[in-house]
């Protein structure tokens, strides 16, 4: 089976650890937008996480 889900897996797990890991360890509180935005992201990455974990499943 030629899948992308694991694919897309891979890239939103990596881009919500590396978004937890940047808020994690700022050094400094960012500003409103950029910790809205950060969120946000945060957000889209764990939701594309859910989604293509999901869609993996439902195909088998």
């Amino acid at each position: 089976m030629n899948s992308k889900w694991p694919k897309l897996m891979l890239m939103s797990g990596i881009t919500s650890a590396w978004l937890l890991y940047d808020m994690a360890t700022a050094t400094e509180a960012p500003s409103r937008a950029l910790a809205i935005l950060q969120y946000g992201l945060l957000a889209c990455a764990l939701a594309g996480l859910v989604g293509s974990l999901v869609m993996f499943a439902s195909e088998k």
